[in-house]
């Protein structure tokens, strides 16, 4: 039949949709074990109890960071369900192909539905669903009212209940009027009918357009929702006779004779069609006109008897082929308009806004807010670590002084009998003054000292710091020393000698007479000491090495603190600031990671 063509084009076309809507639903799966693998690693997170120890300040400040990604990713686990919901409801609406069928109950919907779900391709699949009085989607296949891939056409069908199907990309809505529904059912009636791609309005053709469905209709162009009126079940049943040519009859028939079900005449349907285009005329306002689409009469029992029998004639005749041709048109334009958008907006929406924070002043538990906390977090971090630097470089200066100082006290006390003492007790002012240094140096920054500060008080060996005198070798020769002598001693007497002697004469011969002498006597004793002068090596006393001691003292005991400190100062380094500066940069890093990945889903 060549117009099977027809349908085979629609059921296609519906795959370009389908790829989209797959799509989608990767994309919310990907997002959704994104946020709930962030959550967990990020509850998992404690603080390193040194770091509370420390410094409770910041402590505080880590803590309620962490607290605030923890309530946000809590927050986020705990909406995302309710959002994929509502998204995934709403994105459907958006992104498949709708087609509402909006009328009364026993208007032929239920069978132009059926029609659609069991004429499909051999590899699609259906997925029947109806809305309960709550508002809550349910499955009904496998509930008694329904066949297989078929609605409910019985006589109870309720009119409460929406109930419907989804085919690859395309959902059918099958609801009954808005007056007859209780309100939560009506309210979603009310989100599909906004968000179809195509709305048909059934009305029998035993009486087409009753005041009831005349109002209805009009709620819809109120709605300015161009609308496609078919006039169902536009068939007659005919007698004839039946081939067995017995009167008595066969199975098959009646007393001879057999009814057939046809198509109405032609002319019949042009008046029925002509009658419900006026009525609604009356009806549509000047604002309205564009909203009444197409108005032809179909019988989807003529199309499957047309394709049972293999009759094209039948099958074309019902309409059923210009129904499709119609809703293939729109399907190849809708799914051309979603290729060319994105077709994520609720997903977008909620990660843009909730997760990422692009409305950061309404999103408390954004991305961007908590990354601002972040920066605080890392702006006191730092300023600490800077503090920290500086009280770390000015430690052995801060040390030296202080050492010197007390040594400079003691100094003048020490002396060869008391040193071991007086330095023993320089020992000990040392380490208390050295504790006090590093405490007051650190006390801005941390809270605890005393499980770093107990290995300060050290023994120290003090055997080698005797003071004791110090003597300086003297070498000469005794030539010199008995020249000297000589000289002296001669001189001497030689001039006591010619004194006598001239003790008579005037004063002026006395004292020329005495100087003569004496010089004479020099020259001669110095020439007798100097014949009998020899080398000789004398060890003079010159002090003692206090000051040296002293020295070595002062350059041991800094040497051992400078260390001492520059250990505290590691530890308190890798005990404090290495678990903070990691716990800061590992949230970070996990954050950013999170980010870039929702951001690399859509």
């Amino acid at each position: 039949m060549k117009d099977l063509v027809k349908l085979e084009r629609f059921y296609n076309s519906l795959k370009d949709i389908s790829i989209i809507n797959s799509d989608l639903d990767n994309k919310r799966d990907e997002l959704k074990e994104e946020v709930y693998a962030f959550n967990k690693s990020i509850q998992e997170r404690k603080i390193d109890k040194n770091i509370s120890k420390q410094n409770e300040d910041m402590a505080k400040l880590l803590e309620g960071t962490i607290e605030l990604i923890k309530e946000s990713s809590n927050s986020w686990v705990t909406n995302f369900q309710e959002m994929l919901e509502k998204e995934k409801f709403r994105s459907d609406l958006a992104n498949h192909f709708i087609i509402i069928i909006f009328g009364k109950v026993k208007a032929g919907k239920s069978s132009l539905g059926n029609f659609v779900a069991t004429h499909k391709l051999k590899e699609q699949k259906n997925e029947f669903f109806k809305y309960d009085e709550a508002g809550k989607k349910k499955s009904i296949k496998n509930l008694d009212e329904l066949g297989k891939d078929q609605f409910d056409t019985n006589n109870l069908e309720c009119t409460v209940e929406i109930q419907g199907f989804k085919l690859e990309g395309m959902a059918w809505i099958d609801t009954p009027g808005l007056g007859s529904m209780v309100k939560e059912n009506g309210d979603l009636a009310k989100e599909y009918i906004q968000s179809a791609d195509y709305i048909i309005y059934p009305t029998s053709s035993d009486s087409p357009l009753q005041q009831d469905e005349t109002e209805q209709l009009k709620e819809l162009f109120e709605q300015h929702k161009k609308v496609t009126l078919c006039i169902t079940k536009s068939d007659e049943k005919e007698e004839d006779e039946c081939e067995c040519g017995s009167e008595e009859g066969c199975p098959n028939c009646n007393n001879g004779l057999v009814e057939t079900l046809q198509n109405k005449p032609l002319s019949n349907r042009e008046k029925q069609e002509k009658y419900v285009h006026d009525e609604i005329k009356k009806i549509i306002k000047d604002d309205e006109e564009s909203v009444l689409g197409d108005i032809f009469s179909i019988s989807t029992h003529i199309a499957t008897k047309g394709l049972k029998e293999n009759s094209n004639e039948l099958f074309e005749n019902s309409n059923l082929p210009r129904f499709y041709e119609l809703i293939t048109d729109v399907v190849q334009e809708k799914a051309t308009k979603l290729k060319e958008n994105a077709p994520y907006d609720g997903l977008k929406s909620f990660i843009e806004n909730y997760i990422l924070g692009a409305d950061q002043v309404k999103q408390e538990n954004s991305i961007a807010n908590i990354k601002k906390s972040l920066e605080k977090l890392d702006e006191k971090i730092n300023e600490s670590f800077d503090r920290f630097a500086i009280l770390q470089k000015n430690a052995n200066s801060d040390l030296e002084s202080e050492i010197e100082n007390i040594i400079a006290e003691y100094s003048s006390e020490i002396d060869q009998s008391n040193s071991k003492e007086i330095f023993t007790t320089i020992d000990g002012k040392i380490n208390s003054k050295v504790a006090e240094v590093i405490q007051n140096n650190l006390h801005e920054i941390f809270a605890d000292f005393d499980t770093t500060l107990k290995g300060l008080t050290s023994s120290f060996g003090i055997s080698d710091l005797e003071i004791h005198d110090t003597y300086k070798k003297i070498h000469y020769t005794t030539e010199t020393r008995n020249k000297k002598i000589g000289s002296r001693l001669l001189g001497t007497l030689s001039t006591i000698g010619t004194g006598i002697a001239l003790a008579s004469n005037p004063v002026g011969w006395v004292v020329a007479g005495t100087i003569a002498a004496g010089a004479a006597g020099s020259y001669v004793g110095g020439k007798l000491g100097e014949a009998s002068g020899s080398d000789q090596t004398e060890e003079i006393k010159v002090g003692n090495n206090k000051e040296e001691v002293i020295q070595k003292f002062k350059y041991m005991r800094l040497e051992h603190y400078e260390k001492f400190a520059q250990n505290i100062y590691q530890q308190m380094q890798y005990t404090f600031f290495v678990p903070l500066q990691n716990t800061s940069k590992n949230i970070n890093i996990n954050l950013n990671k999170f980010e870039v990945r929702i951001k690399e889903i859509l």
